[in-house]
């Protein structure tokens, strides 16, 4: 007999690491001569920070990206010992565990320079920690004002604990080629090199780029491109399919739990906002939003796969399960749906979901719940 997918499980996520070496591989050679940094944060957006991380690696990702120190330090106990950088300035209170993990962090401030200069005379070798400058121009979320990066750059060198390594931005419209806005931040980033180069400062390894300016925008590529949500297989724009062929990692699964049939006019789930416009038969699946599956998506026109067809979520999803119009569809308990994946000729995206609810993948495929089990193939 053969096992069934899932085995016993009433809703489990499937990783495809060969997809994301895929991706990977794609990124590289599409972006080459830069390196490419792949991100993991987020628990490696969903899918898993320590597995994704070791199939980007083999694939040719030279660095690693995490957000918070935590993170890098997860990673390091995981054995792995690639360069890891920290895309935000850490926490005073966390420097010393970016030093005694020897992760590279971006800085752009005064006392969170001087913060990991005394971790490392407290905490460190005999080696000085390599340190990115983070320049904000235009993004407006982190990062020093260009007017700032000499004298930022000067508090770097002026320590013996410290070592510019690396000069970077973030560009915050590159999903969109067509918005000038993405040159004027690139010619910002050059105007704060140049003025470093000029007083004799190697800036180290340049970057600017994100996956869609990775994919769409060669003046951002530079040394290096931070790699996200490409690594996974989601493009950042749908316009960007042609140029770099990406494969989804993730898919998501649940068991079909109860089927009963319904008269024309009955109402479901909370609210009893999905009226039936016919008799039907309800599915009720064990998923819900604790597990990642936005509440509102059966309000919005999501739909699930179920017996190789793509059929409505009906009504509100609730914490542990969801329910399904599958009509005419063969279903019984027990019974696989994929809420994001393939089965037979049908397909549901994490984009679908996303387009759907007005937001990004990105917020689909992070929001899988630390309740489903990741299995990967």
């Amino acid at each position: 007999m053969t096992e069934r997918r899932g085995g016993s499980r009433a809703v489990w996520s499937e990783v495809d690491l060969d997809a994301v070496r895929a991706n990977v591989a794609a990124l590289c050679r599409h972006v080459a001569p830069s390196e490419v940094l792949a991100v993991v944060k987020a628990n490696g957006y969903g899918h898993g920070a320590a597995p994704v991380a070791r199939a980007a690696l083999d694939a040719g990702a030279a660095w690693l990206g995490v957000a918070r120190v935590e993170e890098g330090v997860q990673l390091r106990g995981h054995g792995i010992d690639a360069p890891i950088l920290l895309l935000s300035e850490p926490p005073v209170s966390a420097a010393e565990a970016v030093v005694t993990h020897s992760i590279t962090p971006v800085a752009y401030t005064e006392p969170g320079i001087d913060a990991l200069a005394k971790a490392v005379a407290a905490y460190g070798g005999r080696h000085p920690l390599s340190v990115h400058l983070k320049v904000d121009t235009g993004m407006h979320r982190v990062g020093c004002d260009p007017d700032q990066a000499l004298a930022l750059v000067e508090r770097i060198a002026s320590s013996a604990e410290l070592t510019l390594a690396g000069v970077c931005t973030h560009l915050a419209v590159a999903d969109d080629p067509t918005d000038p806005y993405t040159a004027g931040q690139l010619a910002r980033f050059a105007e704060v090199l140049d003025a470093l180069r000029v007083r004799g400062i190697d800036p180290g390894i340049v970057h600017a780029a994100n996956s869609a300016a990775a994919i769409a925008c060669p003046d951002a590529r530079l040394d290096l491109v931070r790699v996200g949500i490409a690594v996974y297989g989601v493009q950042p724009s749908a316009s960007f399919a042609p140029v770099v062929p990406l494969r989804p990692a993730l898919s998501l699964h649940a068991r079909v739990m109860m089927v009963r049939e319904l008269a024309a006019g009955e109402r479901l789930s909370y609210g009893l906002r999905y009226e039936l416009p016919r008799a039907s038969r309800i599915a009720t699946v064990s998923a819900g939003y604790a597990d990642g599956v936005p509440r509102n998506l059966g309000l919005v026109g999501g739909e699930v796969v179920v017996g190789g067809r793509r059929r409505p979520v009906a009504g509100v999803v609730t914490m542990d399960q969801l329910m399904v119009d599958v009509a005419d569809v063969e279903v019984d308990v027990g019974d696989e749906v994929v809420l994001i994946g393939s089965q037979g000729d049908a397909e549901v995206t994490a984009t679908d979901w996303a387009e759907r609810l007005g937001t990004i993948a990105y917020e689909i495929v992070t929001g899988i719940g630390a309740r489903v089990p990741r299995t990967y193939t």
